[in-house]
C-alpha cells in the first residue's frame, strides 16, 4: 500500500478527531458551565479543563439584542479643540505681556482673536507661526468692536488628523464603556470615516445601554455672567420662541437656535445654557432655567483623574478628582473668581451653578443629581460615574440606524435556520445517492465531515454564528456537492471511454481539478471582499462562506479521493457504482 495513501488516511482521521474535540465545548456549552462554577466558587472538574473554552457563539439575530450604527459628530470635536487652542494662545500671550480682549469662534475651525493694537497682532501672529504653526494659520486681520482682530483657521492637515483621531477615540471609548457595562460577545467596528457599528447580543435593557453609549460625558466648568438677571433671560427666550416659532423643549438644536437669535443681545464671550427641571413622577422636562455662561470652558473632563459615587445624607453624589493640570486650572479658576458663580455643565446642560465661596486648591469637586426615587438617582450616579471614568467621548454620537431583535424572534430564527438546513441536507444527500449511487454516498460522507470542519474552525476563533452565517453554510453545501458532481462526471466520461477504474479515477480528478479550484477561488475572493467592506450580518455570511470554501476543497479533493483509493487499492475493485 503506497505511503501517500496512508498519509491521507491519517490526515483525514486526525481532522475528524480534531473537529470532534473542538465541537465538544460548543455542543455541551462547557464555557457557560465553567463560568457558573467559577462564579459560585466551585472547582472546575479536570475533564472540563481538557477542552478549550472558546465556543461557537450565537449572533444577534439568533439570541436577540440590538444593532445600532452611531454617527460621530466630528464638528463637535473641531469646535472644542478650537476653544482649547484659544485658551492656550491667550495664556501664551499673557506670558508675553499681551492681553487678549476676547476670542470667539464664529464658524467651526475658525477663531477670531481681538487684541488691543496692531503691535499686539504682530506678536500674536508670530506666536501662531512659531508655537502653533501645525495647528492654525493666519487668514486675515479685520476690525471687530473697534479692535484689530486676528482671524485664524485650522490647518487642513491637522483637521484631517484630528477627525481621524476623534473617530478612533470614540470607537475605543464606546468599546470601554460596553466592556464595563458587561455585555457578552459585543461586536464594535468602525464603518467609514464617521460611523461606529455596534452589535450587543442578549441584552435585557438595550435602552440603558444605548443611553450609556451615546452619552457624551462632556464635563465642563464655566463661569456664570451675572450682567443679566434670570428674569431678563427668561423673557428673551420667551420672545425668541414666539417671534420665530421655535418649538418647546431644550434639545441641542433648540438651544443653538435660541442662542443664534439672541446673540446680538448678549456679550460676545457668553451664551445661554439651561438647567433642566424634571417632573418628579414622569421625569419629563417641564422647564429650563437659563444661565448666561462663558463660551469657554476653563476646566474640562479631560483633566479628570477619577470619578466615584458616594452617599451623603442618603443622597447619591459623584465625587470628582482632577489630575495635576486640572487641579492647577481649577485652583486658578476658583482663586480668581471668589463670590462668582461657577456652572457645572454635563453634556451641554447646567447641572448646578454654585457660588465660589473660597479657592478650591485640592483638586476635588462634587456633582449632585437631585432628589427623587433613591434607586433611580443611584443608577444615574453610577452611569455618570462610569461614563466619566471611561473618558468623555471626543465628539457627540447620534443614532444613524437601530435594529432591536427580541429573544423570541431569535428562537424563531434558530428553528427556521435548522429546518432549512435539515431540508437542504436531506435533499442533497438523497439526490447524490439517487443519481450517483455509491459514489454519491462517498460525496455525502465528505459533506458531513465538511460541516463538522466548518463548525470546528469557527469554534477555534470563537466566531459568532448568525442567520446569514447559516445561509453561508447552506450555500457551502451546494458548492461542495457541485465539486463532487464535476469529479463524478469526469470519472463517468473516462469510464465510458473504456479506461480501467484506477486510471478513470485518476484522470477524472485531474481533469476536474482546474474547474473546481477556479470556481472556489473566485467565490473565496468574493467572500473576502464582503468581509472587508460589509457590516455585521454580511460579515457573518462572508466568514462561513470563506471557511466553507476552504474545507470544501479539502473534503472534495482529499476525502472522497481517499475513499476511492481505499476501494481500489485495498479491495482491488474493478468496477465502481457511479
Amino acid at each position: 500500500m503506497p505511503q501517500s495513501w496512508k498519509y491521507k488516511l491519517y490526515t483525514v482521521i486526525a481532522s475528524f478527531l480534531i473537529a470532534l474535540y473542538l465541537l465538544v465545548p460548543t455542543v455541551f456549552r462547557l464555557d457557560s458551565k465553567m463560568t457558573a462554577l467559577e462564579n459560585n466558587g466551585q472547582p472546575i472538574p479536570s475533564y472540563m479543563k481538557l477542552f478549550p473554552r472558546k465556543t461557537l457563539n450565537l449572533g444577534l439575530d439568533l439570541q436577540g439584542g440590538i444593532y445600532v450604527e452611531m454617527q460621530v459628530n466630528l464638528n463637535d470635536a473641531i469646535k472644542r479643540k478650537t476653544d482649547l487652542f484659544g485658551t492656550d494662545l491667550e495664556r501664551y500671550l499673557k506670558d508675553k505681556n499681551t492681553k487678549v480682549i476676547a476670542s470667539t469662534q464664529p464658524a467651526v475651525g475658525t477663531l477670531h482673536v481681538q487684541l488691543d493694537n496692531s503691535a499686539d497682532v504682530d506678536i500674536a501672529v508670530a506666536a501662531v507661526n512659531t508655537e502653533f504653526a501645525q495647528m492654525f494659520m493666519k487668514q486675515s486681520v479685520i476690525t471687530e468692536d473697534e479692535h484689530p482682530t486676528l482671524v485664524l483657521v485650522m490647518q487642513k492637515t491637522y483637521r484631517d488628523y484630528l477627525e481621524n483621531n476623534v473617530a478612533k477615540q470614540a470607537l475605543e471609548t464606546v468599546r470601554n464603556r460596553i466592556d464595563r457595562y458587561g455585555v457578552s460577545e459585543p461586536d464594535i467596528t468602525r464603518q467609514g470615516a464617521d460611523r461606529i457599528a455596534i452589535e450587543l447580543p442578549g441584552l435585557s435593557d438595550p435602552d440603558r445601554a444605548i443611553s450609556i453609549i451615546k452619552r457624551t460625558g462632556q464635563l465642563e466648568f464655566r463661569l456664570v455672567d451675572d450682567s443679566k438677571n434670570a428674569t431678563d433671560l427668561e423673557q428673551m427666550v420667551s420672545d425668541a420662541r414666539k417671534e420665530n416659532n421655535i418649538p418647546e423643549g431644550y434639545n441641542a438644536e433648540v438651544v443653538a437656535q435660541i442662542n443664534k437669535i439672541i446673540a446680538s443681545k448678549l456679550p460676545a464671550t457668553s451664551e445661554l445654557g439651561f438647567e433642566l427641571v424634571r417632573d418628579n413622577v414622569t421625569k419629563k422636562v417641564v422647564r429650563g432655567i437659563p444661565y448666561l455662561i462663558s463660551k469657554k470652558a476653563d476646566v474640562t473632563g479631560d483633566m479628570l483623574q477619577d470619578a466615584r459615587v458616594s452617599i451623603d445624607n442618603n443622597e447619591p453624589k459623584v465625587n470628582l478628582t482632577f489630575d495635576k493640570t486640572g487641579t492647577a486650572n481649577f485652583g486658578d479658576l476658583t482663586k480668581n473668581n471668589v463670590k462668582k458663580r461657577l456652572a457645572i455643565l454635563l453634556d451641554g446642560y447646567v447641572n448646578k451653578a454654585p457660588v465660589i465661596n473660597e479657592p478650591i486648591l485640592t483638586g476635588h469637586a462634587q456633582i449632585t443629581l437631585g432628589y427623587g426615587d433613591y434607586q433611580q438617582v443611584l443608577k444615574e450616579a453610577e452611569d455618570l460615574s462610569l461614563v466619566l471614568q471611561e473618558g468623555a467621548l471626543p465628539a457627540s454620537l447620534s443614532e444613524a440606524t437601530k435594529t432591536v431583535v427580541g429573544p423570541s424572534l431569535g428562537l424563531e430564527s434558530i428553528m427556521s435556520g435548522l429546518r432549512a438546513s435539515a431540508i437542504a441536507a436531506f435533499l442533497v444527500v438523497l439526490f447524490m445517492i439517487f443519481y450517483y449511487r455509491m459514489s454519491g454516498l462517498y460525496a455525502d460522507i465528505a459533506l458531513g465531515l465538511n460541516m463538522m470542519l466548518i463548525l470546528a474552525v469557527l469554534s477555534i476563533f470563537g466566531a459568532t454564528l448568525t442567520l446569514p452565517g447559516i445561509t453561508g453554510m447552506i450555500l457551502t453545501m451546494g458548492m461542495a456537492v457541485d465539486a463532487n458532481i464535476l469529479i463524478c462526471e469526469r470519472i463517468r466520461e473516462e469510464l465510458r471511454a473504456g479506461k480501467q477504474v484506477k486510471s478513470a479515477v485518476e484522470s477524472g480528478y485531474s481533469n476536474a481539478m482546474r474547474a473546481v479550484i477556479d470556481t472556489h477561488i473566485t467565490t473565496l475572493i468574493s467572500g473576502i471582499v464582503l468581509y472587508q467592506f460589509g457590516t455585521g450580518p454580511i460579515k457573518g455570511f462572508a466568514v462561513t462562506l470563506s471557511v466553507g470554501i476552504l474545507t470544501t476543497l479539502y473534503t472534495a479533493v482529499v476525502v472522497t479521493r481517499l475513499i476511492y483509493d481505499y476501494r481500489i487499492i485495498k479491495h482491488k475493485v474493478t468496477t465502481i457504482s457511479i
